[in-house]
């Protein structure tokens, strides 16, 4: 997180999840994000069944000093999370 005089902005790496799975929620004092990814393979034969099943999640958190929730710009581009959120 990178704090100057006009903004704070935020920058996560989140490559293996994908825009409509990932959740920011801004407020006064602090930046939050969630992300989760859930993926099932099924494969049935006349012999056999194969199942698989993977769940990923992330989460991070922060307070920031008096920002305008309103007024933040996120951008979510090549598996890279960006949060600019000016100063009040």
């Amino acid at each position: 997180m990178k704090n100057n005089l006009k903004e704070v902005s935020l920058k996560l790496n989140l490559p293996e999840f994908n825009k409509k799975n990932i959740k920011v929620k801004l407020s006064k004092n602090s930046i939050s994000v969630k992300a989760e990814k859930k993926r099932e393979i099924k494969v049935k034969r006349k012999n056999f069944l194969h199942q698989e099943r993977s769940y990923k999640a992330f989460s991070y958190s922060t307070t920031t000093p008096s920002i305008n929730p309103k007024k933040a710009k996120i951008e979510f581009k090549k598996g890279i999370l960006k949060i600019i959120a000016p100063k009040k």
